[in-house]
């Protein structure tokens, strides 16, 4: 199948091109990438949510009169709230798109990815649709959650650390 490249009008063979010269065609021709711009605004968006957070925190610790502990469930529950809030008004993308890693990284960047399959597959029906695929991302992050708390904790038993206190 040969094809005209733009800028000298040669003709290549598609179909004789080895994978490693696709590669290096390839690579020549992506864009670069402005790795400490994204690093930075990765630092600064996930550090802005963790702020939120600890805000968050503060106001039921100042307003309910809870402990950090007690505090914690409701101000994980809040953010994720705005989260899918967020999602569903299309506000978070735009806002993932520019922070990048930094809206993946907490707890909002899971729900975010959960309410987003819920929204694209709702038209499929409650359980089929938004359920099913909804769970088929969770599902990994959950089953390695309770994997590496089990491995944890058999760990911390056998170093004595650990099932002797609740």
């Amino acid at each position: 199948m040969p094809a005209k490249t733009k800028r000298s009008g040669v003709k290549l063979q598609l179909d004789s091109l080895t994978p490693q010269a696709y590669k290096q065609m390839a690579k020549k021709h992506e864009p670069s990438r402005p790795i400490l711009k994204n690093c930075f605004r990765a630092f600064l968006s996930g550090g802005l949510i963790c702020l939120i957070g600890q805000a968050i925190q503060e106001m039921f610790m100042a307003n309910f009169n809870m402990n950090p502990r007690e505090a914690a469930s409701p101000t994980v529950a809040v953010l994720i709230l705005i989260s899918v809030i967020l999602t569903c008004f299309g506000v978070y993308d735009k806002l993932a798109q520019w922070c990048g890693a930094g809206t993946a990284v907490p707890v909002t960047g899971f729900a975010n990815s959960m309410c987003s399959s819920a929204l694209e597959y709702r038209s499929e029906g409650i359980v089929l649709g938004m359920a099913t695929n909804m769970f088929k991302l969770a599902g990994s992050v959950i089953v390695f959650g309770v994997v590496a708390a089990f491995i944890i904790g058999i760990v911390y038993i056998f170093l004595g650390h650990g099932g002797g206190h609740i």
